[in-house]
Formats: C-alpha cells, sequence, structure tokens
C-alpha cells in the first residue's frame, strides 16, 4: 500500500507544483508585456526537458546561419561603397561627393548599427533569462542551460515582433518601421535602378534582417556615389507589359500598408495563429521585386515611357505617405487615450526589443531629413527625375 500511495502523492504534488509555477510565471510575465497582454500557450504548457544532454544542431544553425547572412550582406555592400568611393577618388572624369556627405551617412550608418543592435543583443539576453525562469521549477541540470534548448523553445521572430506590436504605445513606434520600409523600396526602385545600382535585393535583405535605417544610410551613400550612366536607359526596351516593374510596387505598397493597419487591431495582438501571415505579408511583399531584377533576365522587366514612371511613383508616393499619415494619427490617438503622451515615451524604453526598432524608426527619420538638407534637389524632384540625364 506504502509503495502505491507514494507514487499518487508524488503526481499530485508535481501537478499542485505546476499549476502554482503556471500562475506565478502568468504574473511575472505580465512585467515584460503590455496591459492586457495574454499569455501564450507555449509558456502555459511546458513538457521536462529529456535525459541527457541535447542534440540542438538544427537550432543552432538556424540561428548562427541568420547572423552569418546579417554579416555577408553588410560586408558584401560595405566592399562596394568602399570601391565606388576609390573609383571616384582616382577618376579624372566624374566629381566625387561632397565628403561631409560621404561620413555624415557613414557616421549615421554607424550609429544606428551600434544603437539598434546593441538593444538587440539585450534582447537576446532577456529572452533566454525569461526561457530560463519558464524552465526552471524542472530544476534543469547545467547541461540543459544551454542555448541550444533556448532556441529550440524559441521562436525569436515571433516573439520579438509581438512584443514590439502588442501595446498601443509600442505601435506607435513599430508601425512607423513598415513605411520606412516602403518608401526604401520606392526609393530604389526609382533612383537606384536608374544608377544602375543592381543589387538593390541586398540592402532590402539587409534592412529585414539588421535595421531599416541602417540598410538605408548604406543605400543613399552607394547613391550619392553612382553617378547617372546616360547608357543604362538607352538599352533598355521601352513598351507596355503586364510585368512592369510598377505593378510590382504598387501590389508591394498595398500588401505592406494594409497588414499596417490591420495590425492596430487587438484581434491580432491576441490570436497568434492570425498574427503571423499578416505580419509576414510585408517582409516577403517588400523583397519581390528586389529579387526579380537579380534572378529574372533583364528582357523580363521591359522599361515602361519615364514620364509614365515618374507619374506612377508620385501616386505611389502620395499613397504610402499618405498612409503614413493616416496610420500615424490613428495610432497617435489610441496611444494617448490609453498612457498620454508619456506613456510613448515610456514605451521606448520598457523592453529591449521594443527599443530596438523604436531608435530604428528615430534613425529612420534622422536619415531623410539629413539627406533632404544635403541632397534636398533630388529629394524635391524624385518623381521628376531628369530624362535627359539618361
Amino acid at each position: 500500500p506504502a509503495q502505491q500511495i507514494e507514487p499518487l502523492a508524488c503526481s499530485e504534488h508535481v501537478f499542485i507544483s505546476s499549476r502554482i509555477s503556471s500562475y506565478i510565471k502568468a504574473r511575472q510575465l505580465t512585467i515584460f508585456g503590455p496591459p492586457g497582454y495574454t499569455i501564450p500557450q507555449r509558456y502555459m504548457n511546458r513538457t521536462p526537458p529529456p535525459d541527457g544532454a541535447d542534440t540542438n544542431t538544427r537550432p543552432y544553425l538556424i540561428f548562427f546561419s541568420y547572423m552569418l547572412t546579417c554579416f555577408s550582406v553588410s560586408v558584401f555592400i560595405i566592399q562596394r561603397i568602399v570601391k565606388k568611393n576609390t573609383v571616384l577618388k582616382k577618376s579624372t572624369i566624374l566629381t566625387p561627393p561632397p565628403r561631409k556627405q560621404v561620413w555624415l551617412f557613414s557616421a549615421l550608418a554607424a550609429g544606428s548599427l551600434l544603437t539598434t543592435w546593441g538593444f538587440m543583443i539585450q534582447y537576446f539576453n532577456v529572452s533566454y533569462k525569461t526561457w530560463l525562469m519558464w524552465r526552471s521549477y524542472y530544476e534543469l541540470d547545467p547541461h540543459h542551460r544551454h542555448w541550444g534548448l533556448w532556441l529550440r523553445e524559441t521562436s525569436l521572430f515571433h516573439e520579438a515582433w509581438e512584443l514590439v506590436v502588442v501595446g498601443n504605445a509600442r505601435y506607435w513606434w513599430s508601425h512607423q518601421i513598415f513605411f520606412f520600409a516602403l518608401g526604401l523600396g520606392i526609393y530604389m526602385e526609382q533612383r537606384g535602378v536608374r544608377r544602375n545600382i543592381k543589387y538593390t535585393w541586398a540592402f532590402m535583405l539587409l534592412g529585414q534582417i539588421v535595421a531599416i535605417s541602417f540598410a538605408t544610410n548604406l543605400f543613399l551613400l552607394t547613391l550619392i556615389l553612382s553617378p547617372p550612366t546616360p547608357s543604362v536607359s538607352s538599352t533598355r526596351p521601352q513598351r507596355s507589359s503586364w510585368i512592369s516593374p510598377w505593378l510590382l510596387n504598387l501590389a508591394s505598397v498595398l500588401a505592406t500598408t494594409i497588414p499596417a493597419y490591420l495590425l492596430a487591431d487587438e484581434h491580432y495582438w491576441y490570436h497568434s495563429t492570425d498574427f503571423m501571415p499578416v505580419l509576414l505579408i510585408p517582409h516577403v511583399a517588400l523583397l519581390v521585386t528586389p529579387f526579380a531584377r537579380a534572378l529574372v533576365p533583364e528582357n523580363w522587366f521591359p522599361e515602361n515611357d519615364l514620364a509614365f514612371e515618374d507619374k506612377v511613383f508620385g501616386y505611389m508616393w502620395a499613397l504610402t505617405l499618405g498612409n503614413a499619415a493616416l496610420m500615424m494619427l490613428k495610432t497617435t490617438y489610441a496611444a494617448v487615450s490609453y498612457g498620454g503622451f508619456v506613456g510613448i515615451q515610456n514605451a521606448l524604453l520598457e523592453h529591449p526589443a521594443v527599443s530596438s526598432v523604436g531608435f530604428d524608426v528615430i534613425f529612420c527619420w534622422i536619415t531623410w531629413i539629413c539627406w533632404y538638407i544635403t541632397r534636398g534637389e533630388d529629394v524635391g524632384s524624385f518623381t521628376k527625375e531628369p530624362i535627359k540625364r539618361l
């Protein structure tokens, strides 16, 4: 009888302990999440780690492949910037841009990278400690307290975006990055392609995996170091085509703007299965055109009449900036109604993930303001690119 009672008592003890632990952890998570944040089911239902040391090759491979991709794409772009700068310095025909502009956008690129990724590293640390807190009631052995198990049980992409989107004040910051990414995509298509910058895919990919502000500064550096090439447009066929790039660009505008509006709805904050598809749509849409230009034969994308394209780009800019303004008003009203302007200010530093995106937004504002001040003529006429220069 004693042998039968002991397992039952032990089982009851484990059940009660797990319920108490779940409640305590639910209370603790509210500290990390915004008001009204619900506890993800993946945190409420945990299974004990397997016996023995875990094999976590796949999560390690995914994480370090991501880090390697960030580094590789950054080096890929920076090498080409350095090469362009060297060629311009040695050229006796072309005039290099003012050194102050090169140093300005180089400094902004470095500042945005150090700031956003300083907070990103803090986020990794907080995420690991939070995971370890949830796992603590199983009294993990030392060989279980490693990154592998954390990475295997934590979707960093999902977790980070949940943290920066859920909450009115937090979304006031994070929604802006959708429109800055969209603006970068349009500007690359309108100005970068005409300057014969063939690797626009690298800037958009870098913006999505590192920081939009970092990618924007590197693109603007590349742009001012890439003088117009008269031979680019004259050798391209100019005819109408259903697969014209402007149609893909217009689709990316819609595929970014609509999800940005939807993610302001609390329904998507508390329904994880609906949240991720909406979040992924703009991420994928903004990569379609740049990668298509890199992978598809050039003659598949015939250039339409430049005056017509400039007019279309003008409409796309109006659509983008108009929706960005409306979205800013909508999120400002919601955030101020809930926590006042102080709530927006406090949200910037209440979690490293929010800080990373928030400072990405801040550097985007600084970058485009500096670009307007230093290259005002270019910005003011971005819908009126002189055909003669091409």
